[in-house]
């Protein structure tokens, strides 16, 4: 993953934030859906606008960081 470290966190934050306040997402759904995919990220808040320090990102970096952020929800703890 191309991601950085710190902003992998926020991204995460933000996105099992939106997924505890909305249970009745469906994460398997979400992991083969890029579109369903998106719309959690968006939902989420998007936490990635374009200010100058995400620019070294590109949509698939961002997609691979919300599939291991998804997959990470499904392993049991």
């Amino acid at each position: 993953m191309r991601i950085e470290q710190g902003h992998y966190i926020a991204l995460d934050k933000s996105i099992n934030s939106y997924l505890n306040n909305n249970p009745n997402i469906d994460i398997t759904t979400a992991l083969e859906s890029v579109r369903y995919r998106w719309d959690i990220y968006w939902h989420s808040g998007g936490a990635f606008t374009n200010a100058q320090e995400y620019q070294y990102l590109t949509d698939n970096h961002i997609d691979t960081a919300i599939k291991s952020i998804l997959r990470n929800r499904l392993k049991p703890c």
